[in-house]
């Protein structure tokens, strides 16, 4: 079976590279948000390319059922990872419509959260990748669940923080819908890491969990 397992590790590597890109454009968001047209045109890319490997990774595991007929662990690795690469594609959409949007000042306050936000998002990408690489998934629960709720947390604050500042400035109105989508939107990330985390541990440990 020397074959399958190549296969297997041709779509890890694919699901790695995904993994770092998918990172970088978490990375480059609110930089494009805040009107940097270079970081801009890099996480609209990133998104293309994301939804290419995110074909391909399918293609080849449907192909590899077909062929090989997988079961126990090599079948929960195939499943997943279908299912893991449409998460990779999901969380590049949501970035290339954060740096999509311009803000205009007097949103300080809430950017300085949506930062604080990105950093608790990229700990959780370093989890996450740490798991896809090794294989091990002993603590990956706990500490997932415990960024994402951080997360959460900062997504209240900064829906807050926006509707003060539209209150104080009534002229930011429009711009406080633009706001309350970004923030969203990187909720909804964390969200799709852990759903990742949740795939992860089914792959190695034959168990779903729940984590978000």
């Amino acid at each position: 079976m020397r074959a399958l397992e190549e296969r297997l590790k041709d779509i890890k590597h694919e699901i790695l590279e995904a993994h770092s890109l998918s990172r970088k454009a978490v990375e480059l968001c609110l930089d494009g948000l805040r009107g940097d047209e270079e970081k801009r045109k890099k996480v609209i890319q990133i998104e293309h390319i994301i939804d290419v490997m995110n074909t391909d990774v399918d293609c080849e595991c449907v192909s590899i059922v077909a062929l090989f007929q997988p079961v126990a662990w090599d079948l929960r690795f195939v499943v997943s990872m279908m299912r893991i690469s449409g998460h990779y594609e999901r969380i590049t959409d949501l970035t290339q419509e954060i740096a999509m949007y311009t803000i205009k000042s007097g949103f300080d306050e809430t950017m300085t959260i949506f930062e604080k936000m990105k950093e608790a998002i990229l700990r959780m990408f370093d989890l996450v990748g740490h798991a896809i690489e090794t294989g091990n998934t002993a603590n990956l629960r706990g500490e997932l669940i415990s960024l994402d709720d951080l997360v959460d947390r900062y997504y209240v604050e900064s829906i807050e923080s926006i509707v003060k500042t539209a209150k104080q400035n009534p002229d930011l109105i429009e711009d406080m819908v633009d706001m309350v989508l970004v923030a969203r939107h990187l909720e909804r990330v964390a969200d799709l890491l852990s759903k990742v985390g949740s795939r992860l541990i089914f792959i190695e440990e034959g168990r779903r969990v729940w984590i978000k």
